[in-house]
């Protein structure tokens, strides 16, 4: 592990901005702890809290003399908007009863759609939610909401009262940045650099090898290829040096550790460890079959890791 600690950078290079976050909510205890993790956001970057409700879609409208359903759902939807504002009301410093939106529909639709209304720079989701007859805010969600929103999504989960201390509930000391060197991958580490400058963080560039370097490969024909294992961990030191000093690093607490194993295990492995208090990671921000390799990893640790998870979408991202 190594530590570079260079010249001051600009405050923000890329022109990433947290003017605006959005939080789902299906009233359950996760998605609360989201919305305290999203205050505390909001208060390190000055920023507006937008809550939001997705209820399933009635179908009372196509049943035949069903009046009374659609006067029992519209005041249902009465009672949420009231159960809403009162939670932003307590939750949040500044209230703001426009910021509150009921919708209905598909959790991770609804979601995205109101991203895109309000020009949300960041959603706050939980993976855990209600069961049964209330509404659903689960993994798959979540999963959802991470491949097709147009802004960083940031998946909470519990957190763990690591230092007794401190009075402060929430604090980003270090970041964990997986990275496969790639133009996709780089969109994650500049975001993690731009959070890292904002809450004086500490980096920690991660980069996993693989298949294990104790493999033996073989050629079409035939021929051992015994040192290529040891190529391959030299080309990825190269790799991560060159990172390492790039432009924008610089003026960062920033280390770097590299390690033979599949990308998700070792990664939830590496966030594990009880210093990392986020995992900052990108998608190629494409759906479908080009929505492969370093999305589906993104979606894995979002679904296993212990720490919380803020994906970024690539810039080279299909509009």
């Amino acid at each position: 592990m190594t530590q570079d600690t260079s010249t001051a950078l600009p405050t923000n290079p890329f022109g990433f901005k947290i003017q605006t976050i959005l939080v789902p909510l299906d009233f359950s205890p996760a998605s609360l702890g989201a919305l305290d993790y999203a205050v505390w956001l909001a208060k390190q970057f000055r920023a507006a809290i937008h809550l939001v409700h997705v209820y399933p879609p009635y179908e009372a409208s196509s049943v035949p003399g069903a009046a009374h359903l659609l006067l029992q759902s519209a005041e249902a939807i009465e009672r949420l908007n009231e159960e809403l504002t009162g939670i932003h009301r307590k939750h949040v410093p500044t209230f703001c009863p426009e910021n509150c939106h009921i919708r209905g529909g598909r959790s991770y639709e609804e979601i995205v759609r109101v991203a895109r209304e309000i020009g949300a720079d960041l959603i706050v989701l939980s993976t855990r939610g209600h069961s049964g007859l209330k509404h659903l805010l689960l993994g798959s969600t979540a999963e959802r909401v991470v491949r097709n929103a147009p802004c960083p999504v940031l998946v909470a989960r519990k957190r763990k009262q690591r230092l007794k201390a401190t009075r402060e509930a929430f604090a980003i000391r270090a970041i964990l940045v997986p990275t496969d060197f790639s133009q996709c991958s780089l969109a994650g580490t500049e975001y993690a650099a731009f959070l890292a400058k904002k809450l004086n963080a500490t980096l920690r560039l991660f980069h996993a090898i693989y298949p294990y370097t104790n493999y033996v490969f073989v050629d079409r024909a035939g021929v051992r290829l015994s040192g290529l294992a040891e190529a391959v961990e030299e080309t990825a030191r190269q790799e991560m040096d060159t990172l390492k000093h790039m432009d924008f690093l610089r003026g960062l607490r920033v280390e770097t550790e590299i390690l033979p194993g599949p990308a998700v295990d070792e990664i939830c492995a590496a966030a594990s460890q009880s210093d990392i208090d986020l995992i900052v990671t990108s998608t190629h921000g494409h759906t479908g079959l080009k929505h492969a390799l370093i999305g589906s990893v993104a979606e894995h640790v979002v679904r296993y890791a212990e720490r919380p998870v803020l994906v970024v979408p690539s810039r080279q991202a299909e509009s």
